[in-house]
């Protein structure tokens, strides 16, 4: 994810000192979120729904507490089952879809366009073994690359670092490694963008499902709460006219 330049805000005097460093902390955070997809989207979704439109609702709202509590609660619940849904969509799906990606399903010519994360990778790989022989710089780094290749795939963090490494490195060595680099970047991503599409989609078909459930479990759930909370209150002592004038008596014959 790429973050808009934030220079105009240091120029602004009420953006000063902290401020100044919140809004650039907040940049940093949704950058480093930029690869998580429809996951960090499924994530934000549910915190809203569970957290932040009940508070709202619950304090700017004029209704009776009772109302509120209704419509508030209505919220998280549309959120756990939501969740309940899509995450494991979200999880098999993107397994799946990597599995054929990786196969070459969806490859109609992958000269040019690749969604095979996994070919482009053991291309890298057998280039950095490659150059490694003829240069001791990329001789060196090698083996932990090409492990944290193999056990983690393309990372943000690996992809930053390799970039800085290929700075120090001759031109005869870092051509080759930066052009196969650049080709399993560009199918990671044609193949992480691929998920999110059909994860999203695939999440878009569940809606009438999860409104179905919705409406089932939420009133369900509500005359539980209702229920307990009524069991649970201290009936009020109720005083009839005889006990109180013969309590009242027995007052004045004790002060006697």
């Amino acid at each position: 994810m790429k973050v808009q330049n934030t220079t105009s805000l240091y120029n602004c005097p009420k953006f000063k000192g902290a401020p100044q460093n919140a809004v650039s902390k907040v940049a940093k955070t949704f950058a480093d979120m930029g690869e998580m997809g429809e996951g960090v989207s499924i994530a934000c979704d549910f915190l809203g729904k569970a957290l932040v439109v009940p508070f709202v609702i619950m304090m700017a709202s004029d209704e009776p507490k009772d109302k509120k509590e209704f419509s508030a609660l209505k919220n998280p619940v549309a959120a756990t089952i939501q969740l309940g849904l899509e995450a494991p969509v979200l999880f098999f799906g993107s397994k799946l879809i990597g599995k054929y990606a990786n196969k070459g399903f969806f490859d109609k010519n992958p000269d040019e366009f690749s969604y095979n994360e996994k070919l482009f990778r053991d291309k890298f790989v057998k280039t950095i073994e490659q150059v490694s022989n003829a240069d001791d710089t990329v001789k060196e780094m090698a083996p932990d690359l090409i492990e944290n290749l193999n056990k983690n795939g393309y990372t943000k963090k690996m992809a930053d670092e390799f970039s800085q490494t290929l700075q120090t490195l001759g031109d005869s060595a870092k051509a080759p490694l930066k052009d196969s680099f650049k080709r399993f970047e560009k199918a990671y991503k044609n193949q992480f963008h691929l998920k999110n599409r059909i994860c999203f989609v695939a999440a878009l078909t569940l809606t009438p499902i999860l409104c179905a459930i919705e409406n089932w479990a939420h009133p369900k759930i509500m005359n539980k709460i209702y229920e307990h909370r009524n069991r649970n209150k201290i009936p009020p002592k109720y005083i009839d006219m005889d006990t109180f004038i013969n309590s009242a008596k027995n007052n004045e014959e004790a002060k006697l």
